[in-house]
């Protein structure tokens, strides 16, 4: 029989999970070391995306498999998506609120202790019930599973969607799709405005050399007037 750890290392579900769990503390570390409100929110969204398709991915393919194999697994899964469905409240009150709110750094350091307690249980049990319970191939299939479905999870947070299957697969598909248009019209967004910007900046260093051109001509104008009007010497 493969050794199970080894198998996890190369990639089986819990280490696809683990990996995510290291990027969405990575990113509360970033948040809390940084200063001013434009990084806080470049830092927050990216971490309302992360979590958001973590828990979506989870919820339609983790959760279901363990609470299908494993025995006294309901009562675990069902305290996860609890934890889950109060992490989504925090994540769409934070994606709405402006960085310059004097709530927002509490909201994400409220949400980062909620998030780091439920990842710390849910790595010390229910990781350890997964491997009891699922062979080396079936968390290896999983693995795949999750990581096909990450490419077209939400990549927001639905706290009234359904958190169970199969409610939460059709819930899942029309929420990534409506989630995934907002992104790439955001980028769109985001892309005209860099180029308003690059046309301002542009416009106003023209008008800038123009201006410089022009104190220089009224300079030497005036220059050459004041020789003009000058008395001879005699």
């Amino acid at each position: 029989m493969p050794n199970k750890n080894a198998t996890s290392a190369s990639g089986d579900a819990l280490a696809v999970l683990r990996r995510d769990h290291q990027l969405v503390e990575q990113l509360f570390r970033r948040f809390e070391r940084a200063r001013g409100a434009p990084e806080r929110r470049r830092l927050a969204t990216r971490i309302v995306r992360e979590l958001s398709v973590h828990a979506a991915i989870e919820e339609e393919l983790f959760y279901p498999a363990l609470r299908r194999r494993a025995n006294g697994a309901g009562d675990r899964v069902l305290l996860a998506l609890e934890e889950h469905h109060l992490a989504k409240l925090a994540l769409a009150e934070i994606g709405g609120l402006d960085a310059a709110d004097e709530r927002f750094a509490a909201k994400v350091e409220v949400l980062a202790e909620n998030v780091r307690h439920h990842v710390h249980d849910e790595e010390r049990e229910l990781f350890a019930l997964a491997r009891r319970t699922l062979s080396p191939e079936e968390l290896r299939r999983l693995g795949e599973e999750l990581q096909r479905r990450r490419e077209t999870a939400p990549t927001r947070p639905h706290p009234s969607a359904p958190d169970e299957p199969p409610g939460n697969a059709l819930a899942n598909v029309g929420a990534a799709a409506l989630d995934r248009g907002r992104d790439v019209l955001g980028r769109g967004i985001a892309r005209v405005l860099d180029r308003s910007r690059d046309m301002v900046e542009q416009a106003l260093r023209r008008g800038e050399i123009a201006a410089r051109e022009a104190r220089q001509r009224i300079g030497r104008g005036l220059e050459r007037a004041g020789r003009e009007v000058r008395p001879a010497s005699r």
